[in-house]
């Protein structure tokens, strides 16, 4: 399922003292089968621009078409569109409210109008999916369990419905290192399954660099850059325009370019910054 953002301006608090301008302009085109990365500084607008994404902010100025669907019209179809685009907030585990696990991810299923007998098996199948035990965890409290059981179960919560595209604000925010790396191998089981089509965004430029095929570049409410992770990074000027920094095996590559030694590689990741070292000295 394709995005397309044509023009998309929004401003908070229009013609007030408080008026600002969170997005001015933004055009670009989310391919079925991209996962694509959303970066920029505290306030570029990444969070506003995805909550446009399934109508959670409406389109004021501009157009979205989700596939052949404009939801910019105020006759679209909500219930549908967030069936197609699930969404995980910042933090998810605090939106977690009901008595069980099981009814939690039931939720959204139900509210998509499928029956009952329904939910529940497409609850056990997003909790079976992000590596939960649905009969160990179906009748606790979401409250009872760990940090990333959380995480893991605010996951299913959104994947119940089996949406094609997933949209994910800031994923591993306060996951320790093996909770993060368990997070993002899960999103890509679910790009293997249904979830074709991931956006993300993040202020961690190793799984920018690491997981994402493009990048948008937000900065003051504009567009500054579509582009691969590897062209990015290849960019001083743009990293510096930014403020965002680079994915520690870049910036080890560099450290090491400084020194005088060049390496075959983009080093977008450790792996790759390891394999090119191995080549230059153990070969």
């Amino acid at each position: 399922m394709q995005i397309k953002v044509e023009d998309l301006s929004y401003v908070y608090s229009p013609k007030t003292p408080f008026e600002k301008v969170a997005l001015d302009g933004v055009s670009f085109t989310v391919n079925e089968g991209d996962t694509i990365g959303i970066i920029g500084s505290t306030g570029s607008g990444k969070s506003t621009l995805c909550q446009h994404f399934n109508a959670l902010i409406r389109v004021t100025h501009g157009k979205i078409y989700v596939g052949d669907v404009d939801i910019s019209s105020k006759k679209t179809n909500l219930i549908a569109l967030r069936k197609q685009i699930g969404m995980l907030f910042q933090f998810p585990e605090y939106q977690l409210f009901d008595d069980t696990v099981a009814k939690d991810v039931q939720f959204g299923p139900l509210n998509f109008g499928y029956g009952r007998e329904e939910a529940a098996r497409l609850a056990q199948e997003a909790l079976e999916m992000v590596g939960m035990d649905y009969r160990e965890v179906k009748d606790k409290s979401p409250f009872e369990l760990s940090g990333g059981e959380k995480r893991r179960a605010a996951i299913a919560g959104v994947i119940a419905s089996k949406p094609s595209v997933l949209v994910l604000d800031e994923p591993t925010a306060g996951l320790d290192p093996i909770g993060k790396r368990e997070i993002l191998e899960l999103v890509g089981e679910l790009k293997k399954s249904f979830c074709k089509t991931v956006i993300m965004i993040s202020h961690n430029m190793d799984e920018i660099a690491a997981n994402c095929n493009r990048v948008i570049v937000l900065h003051e409410g504009k567009l500054l850059y579509d582009t691969t992770p590897a062209e990015l990074f290849a960019d001083p000027e743009a990293i510096a325009l930014t403020d965002l920094g680079y994915p520690h095996s870049v910036h080890i590559k560099r450290l090491l370019e400084a020194k005088g030694i060049s390496l075959d590689t983009d080093a977008l990741d450790a792996e790759s910054l390891l394999d090119a070292l191995k080549r230059r000295y153990c070969s």
